[in-house]
């Protein structure tokens, strides 16, 4: 029986980080094209959004984007996965928010949105198929170094700063489900201003999954990857 189609149709990728953690691995080459198993992180990224349906991909790009232009030139990976790829490209380092309200104008209605140097393995069309601002969250077993969120009734209640103790949580798993008419147009920051918003007005809709969760910004994290991805 043919799935229905996903209620969102577009995943918007944060790229454009200079990834200074990683020493010279990223001096020539921007930190989501990074070899993870043989193949650039992010063709990783884009396959899994493009398995669930999501078939509009923009990359918000920055750092060494000439870089990503050409790697995406010469690549066949929109032709093999059947989807549309493409660039926003932000004039000078914006920040997070910043480079999302520079994409402003290229963003479908809804969409997801997932950083470009972090791997959760969580289900996309759970997330996408939600109606409003969702998050993806992620327990983990010791959350002392994170700042983690409440939940009541698949809604985020409350943003919890680290407690420095060692018990169970959920943490924010930099995966989100978005509307264009919540984002502003000049540069804002959506961990200390949209997310608590949404969530203070009770219009935050929360997930939570327990895959794997590995981010690539470090060289131990990094290494990690590889064997995951193999």
């Amino acid at each position: 029986m043919e799935r229905t189609p996903v209620k969102v149709r577009q995943c918007a990728i944060l790229a454009g980080g200079a990834g200074t953690r990683l020493g010279a691995l990223t001096h020539d080459t921007p930190k989501p094209l990074l070899p993870v198993a043989g193949r650039p992180f992010l063709e990783h990224l884009i396959q899994k959004a493009a398995g669930h349906g999501l078939d509009r991909i923009l990359l918000l790009v920055g750092h060494h984007a000439a870089v990503v232009e050409d790697w995406l030139a010469g690549s066949d990976l929109a032709g093999r996965l059947g989807v549309e790829i493409s660039l926003s490209i932000e004039p000078r380092p914006l920040g997070t928010g910043g480079a999302i309200a520079f994409a402003r104008p290229r963003l479908d209605e809804a969409f997801l949105l997932i950083n470009g140097d972090t791997w959760f393995d969580f289900d996309w069309r759970v997330l996408a198929d939600l109606d409003g601002a969702a998050i993806a969250l992620r327990q983990i077993p010791e959350a002392d170094r994170y700042e983690t969120v409440e939940v009541e009734n698949d809604r985020a209640v409350a943003f919890v700063p680290r407690s420095g103790q060692r018990r169970p949580g959920l943490i924010n798993g930099g995966v989100y489900r978005l509307e264009r008419d919540i984002i502003p147009d000049g540069p804002f920051s959506l961990e200390t201003e949209i997310l608590p918003g949404l969530c203070e007005a009770g219009r935050l809709g929360a997930r939570a999954f327990d895959g794997a969760f590995i981010d690539i910004g470090v060289p131990e994290s990094y290494a990690a990857a590889q064997k995951l991805l193999a």
